[in-house]
């Protein structure tokens, strides 16, 4: 055999390896299917025109994702979260990589800066999108696989751009960002921890209206560049499936527009695949994972609930969502009727009309039920579950149940109205009032209490509640929970249940002077394993009375 066979044998040896290595990064996903649920990659999402790309960087696959050719942006990129602790985390990239085999099949496996691929920013520019498209915009290079899920190289290889897409920067940054954040917390928690692997989804529906960069809005005029060449999502989205033994398996998604004033939808996977279906405008099932994962589990329940309640505040969709849930269907008609008379009246200034008199009543369906509710929302939410009489007008009203309890804000937020021991304050909230700690008047004669500056909690030692005052010490005092004395009977209005300088739980009945005892906010009203009902009213379970639950 000549020495020119051998050479090209050799030649046609090395290609056929090299091609090999390609068609493992971008064309298959066969190096990379542990990035998916069962195994499964998302199904209904492809075309002729994405490619799929095993995300390579220093010679390790570290996500999938299938990447929308003519749009310039990823369809969806399929990831795991990395440990929850990452040593020697790496730094944020200021440089973001590219695909060179995205524009040639015979280019490196690896992802690289476009300074340093082998190939001109025009063939670059021809398959995917660069960074003159983002340069001088109005959006973020946002991530689909977030760079804080990853570690170190894992988190480096979240910088190409073929894991962006353009995002609103509010969106982004502060929205996304959020959701991110506390995914992330509640999935080391309670998916990692427990021995599960969370995989996950993210993905982002191309839109035809809007694509960058935008010759109208070049803060650099004079640049000569290609324009509307990367289209700007209309949706982000998220799958969620922590895989794990039956009782502890789960999955969620997240649907989010694509813009400043957000909303966002919590819903089951399956829901998901319908919705996605009709935003892609996708004929054929789309399936994000292999089965529904759980997703009605009451684990993942639970889940969201602590989602949810982290997310109030940055998508106000979720908060007026809710609002018509929280009302009685009769009370909203009522109400939907009212305002629609107010808003068509002629005679009335509407900038002057103010909804006035809202509170929230949860029902109870036995005491020690109230007990634990009023405990963990305490504890944990920085309510409090203020239980209310059987049969008050209040009760019978809300048309929950026979008791109910009333939400109230702890006496320890800004602007408090209570101090310490329970006296409402008089003429002045809670606050420091040139002193080193909070107080306020509790009469027009110049009584004063101080306040709390933190929970009203048991002092594992005394066994008593007490609370700082924000000069270092702290101060006995009494949580707000209860209007219901041993009796049975309603405390007055303005003098729920508390100590009020006593060392037992009290409340006055009337304007008369006349009294009764409270059970004591550590214990309630019941049998307790004797055949009467009582409970004690002194802290800690120094003396206790017959009560009417």
């Amino acid at each position: 055999m000549s020495h020119r066979t051998m050479d090209w044998l050799m030649l046609l040896g090395c290609v056929s390896l090299w091609a090999g290595l390609t068609l493992a990064e971008v064309g298959s996903f066969s190096g990379c299917t542990e990035y998916f649920y069962q195994e499964a990659e998302p199904r209904g999402f492809a075309t002729n025109d994405t490619a799929e790309i095993c995300q390579r960087y220093k010679n390790r696959y570290h996500f999938a994702t299938l990447y929308d050719r003519p749009n310039r942006i990823p369809r969806w990129s399929a990831y795991t979260l990395d440990d929850a602790a990452c040593s020697g985390q790496a730094k944020r990239m200021s440089q973001w990589f590219v695909e060179p085999q995205l524009a040639h099949p015979y280019e490196s496996p690896e992802m690289a800066t476009e300074a340093h691929s082998t190939l001109t920013v025009d063939e670059l520019r021809s398959s995917q999108a660069i960074n003159e498209d983002y340069g001088d915009t109005s959006y973020d290079r946002g991530h689909l696989n977030p760079n804080a899920f990853q570690c170190n190289a894992g988190r480096n290889a979240t910088f190409t751009l073929t894991n962006a897409a353009p995002m609103d920067p509010c969106f982004n940054r502060i929205h996304w960002y959020k959701l991110e954040k506390t995914l992330k917390t509640q999935l080391n928690v309670s998916c990692r921890s427990v021995g599960g692997t969370p995989y996950l989804v993210t993905g982002a529906v191309p839109s035809d209206r809007k694509k960058i960069p935008i010759e109208g809005e070049d803060k650099e005029g004079d640049r000569n560049r290609p324009y509307n060449r990367v289209s700007v999502p209309s949706h982000i989205w998220t799958a969620v499936c922590c895989n794990n033994s039956d009782s502890l398996k789960f999955s969620f998604a997240f649907l989010a527009e694509n813009q400043e004033a957000s909303s966002l939808q919590i819903i089951p996977v399956e829901q998901l695949n319908a919705e996605l279906s009709g935003l892609y405008r996708i004929s054929e099932t789309v399936n994000v994972f292999a089965d529904d994962c759980g997703s009605r589990s009451q684990k993942g329940q639970e889940v969201l609930l602590a989602i949810k309640k982290a997310l109030y505040s940055s998508f106000q969709n979720l908060l007026i969502d809710s609002y018509p849930q929280l009302v009685p269907p009769a009370k909203r008609s009522k109400l939907d009727s009212e305002t629609s008379q107010v808003m068509k009246s002629t005679n009335l200034d509407q900038n002057k009309v103010q909804l006035t008199g809202i509170r929230f009543l949860v029902g109870i369906s036995s005491l020690a039920d109230w007990h634990r509710q009023f405990e963990k929302m305490y504890e944990q939410d920085d309510l409090a579950c203020v239980l209310a009489p059987a049969g008050v007008a209040v009760a019978k009203a809300s048309g929950i149940s026979d008791k109910v309890c009333t939400l109230q804000e702890q006496k320890h937020l800004p602007n408090s109205g209570v101090t310490a021991k329970g006296w409402s304050c008089v003429g002045q909230a809670c606050g420091y009032h040139e002193t080193n700690y909070s107080w306020c008047y509790t009469s027009d004669e110049n009584d004063w209490d101080y306040c709390c500056t933190e929970e009203c909690t048991v002092n594992p030692e005394s066994k008593q509640y007490e609370c700082p005052r924000g000069d270092g010490s702290t101060t006995q005092c009494s949580p707000q929970y209860s209007t219901v004395t041993v009796s049975g009977r309603a405390c007055r209005a303005d003098h729920p249940c508390g100590l009020y300088e006593k060392s037992y739980f009290w409340c006055y009945t009337d304007y008369r002077g006349n009294w009764k005892y409270c059970c004591s906010p550590q214990h309630y009203c019941g049998s307790h394993d004797y055949d009467y009902q009582w409970c004690y009213t002194q802290d800690p379970e120094a003396a206790w009375q017959h009560c009417t639950p």
